[in-house]
Formats: structure tokens, sequence, C-alpha cells
């Protein structure tokens, strides 16, 4: 199972409920989404969407960026007020009673914990929380690096989700252009086999948060995509005129046409896909939250055609 981390900002939110309401992620991609709005809109379609269509997903009720951060009540209330089917999930940052509280207060079962790889195992107060019956996922980052905390998680029995942060972001989109196709993410091929129960990035961006507006100098199109022996590789497409920040429009085309001559130079396509092109062939620059709703899109309907075959 995929679970993708992703920040409930409106185009990242529109991307998933695209393939929930084509029935696509069904079954094979759980996201993890981190409130990062003191508006709920845009998670209210989604989250009645998710319901309408019994999408899974886990919300982070106490998230660490954004406009709500910190260990409060406000995303447990919502959800409770809002009766939508989905997990509650919480970053542990020696925080146990914060959670427990929480979890016993609103009757919670079915939670999940995401926690860093820096842990003593061996802490009191992790070991209450892991251990409580209504935590039934842990999500671990890169947890290689605490190999004593991975074989204690392991021991639980629970389900077991690797976090990895796979995106190499750039000072710059202009720098992009020098960077050429790089092996991405494998994690999909080897996560069972090393009896972890799923997996986690941040799909095609970066795990830093960032809610600058600004106009960019260069459109840069994020593509991921499967290669013969099923590892997933990514290519930036990258425009060329990017010495100020005029004619985004323009820097779109220049963009697209790298990106959709790549895809039907080899035989790729999908819906996202097929949107990209879409927009290409009528010459229409559709916005860069678009532009990001595809590469996110693009990337979790290649994992969820790979998963739904394996």
């Amino acid at each position: 199972m995929y679970y993708p981390l992703l920040r409930a900002r409106q185009f990242e939110l529109i991307a998933l409920r695209d393939l929930a309401n084509t029935n696509t992620s069904q079954g094979t991609i759980v996201p993890i989404l981190e409130p990062v709005k003191e508006s709920f809109n845009n998670l209210n379609i989604a989250l009645s969407t998710f319901s309408t269509t019994g999408q899974q997903a886990f919300l982070i009720v106490n998230p660490l960026v954004g406009e709500m951060t910190g260990d409060r009540d406000v995303f447990l209330e919502y959800l409770q007020q809002g009766q939508f089917s989905i997990g509650r999930a919480f970053y542990y940052r020696n925080n146990a009673d914060y959670i427990l509280t929480a979890i016993t207060d609103y009757g919670l079962g079915d939670c999940m914990v995401i926690c860093q790889n820096d842990l003593n195992p061996d802490d009191s107060e992790f070991m209450r929380l892991v251990e409580f019956a209504s935590v039934q996922s842990i999500v671990v980052e890169d947890p290689g690096r605490n190999r004593a905390l991975d074989r204690y998680v392991r021991s639980l029995g629970k389900t077991y989700i690797r976090l990895d942060d796979f995106f190499e972001k750039q000072q710059r989109n202009s720098d992009f252009l020098d960077i050429h196709e790089h092996r991405f993410s494998e994690e999909h091929l080897h996560y069972a086999n090393e009896s972890f129960s799923g997996f986690s990035d941040y799909t095609v961006l970066p795990s830093e948060f960032s809610d600058s507006g600004s106009t960019p100098r260069a459109v840069v199109i994020h593509l991921t995509y499967m290669k013969a022996d099923n590892q997933i590789w990514i290519r930036h497409f990258t425009s060329d005129t990017n010495d100020s920040i005029a004619n985004v429009q323009g820097k779109f085309a220049e963009a697209a046409e790298k990106a959709v001559g790549f895809c039907r130079a080899n035989g790729f396509n999908n819906a996202a896909i097929t949107e990209l092109e879409d927009y290409y062939d009528r010459q229409h620059y559709p916005g860069l939250g678009t532009v990001k709703k595809i590469s996110i899109k693009n990337h979790l309907l290649i994992l969820q055609d790979y998963l739904s075959h394996h």
C-alpha cells in the first residue's frame, strides 16, 4: 500500500479527488494529509468525496507547518463534527500525553503515529503510546538509520510504514535545466519483501513546506515514469526563457512541449498526461496550481498501476 504524505492544499486535494471520483486509487493509495490552511473549504470537499467513494485517508490533527500548528483540538473537533470517515494521524514529538488524551477523549480507534528516526525505542513514553491498542499504524522516517527503533516497531505487529524523502529540491526552478533524468524511487519494489506494510513519500514535491506565491522565473513540469525494470525515474521539463518573471504562459508552453514530446515518443500515457497534452494542444495555460496537480496525479497513477498488478 502507498501512503503519500501531502499538504492539504487546493491542488493536492484536487488530484486526490480526481482519482477517488474515478475509483482509481481505492485499495492501493491511502493519502496522509497535513492541513496547512485555516480555511476548511477545500478539505470539506475532499473529505466528502472520500466518504462517498470509499477512499481511505488519514488527516494529521497536529500539523507541524502551516497556519494551525501544534497539539490542539481544532482538527479533532472538525472531524468529529463533520463525521468524516477518515483516520486520525498524529505527529509524535515527545507529546504522548496529548495523543493518548485525544484518543481517549474522542473515542478514537485505528490511529496513526508518525515519528522521526532519532527516537530512543526504550523511551517509556513512546512505548506507552505505540503499544496502545488504538494506535494501529506507525510511520517512521528513513527507519534504516535507527535499527533499534526499526526492530522495536516491527515487534509490535502493527501496520508499519516507511517514510522517505526522494524529491531533490533546487534553489531556483531554472536549476532543473541542468538536471538530467535520474532514478527517483524503488520502494514499491522492496517494501513488502522487507516486511513493511506500506511505503510513504512526499510524491514529486519537496518535504520542506513553503507557502510562497511568487511568480517563478522558470516553469518546471516534474514527471515520473516507470522504466523496464520497474524502477521509477523522474525528468524535470523546464522552460528556457528564464531571465525574468514575464510571460509565464510562454514558459509553460516551452516546458509542456518538452514533456509532451517525451511522453509521446516513449508511449507514456495516463489521465494526467492526457490532461497535459490537451492543454498543450489547445495552447492553453491552466495555471501553476494545475501544473502541480498534473505532476502529483501522474505519480500517483504510476504507483497505482504498478500496485494493482502486483
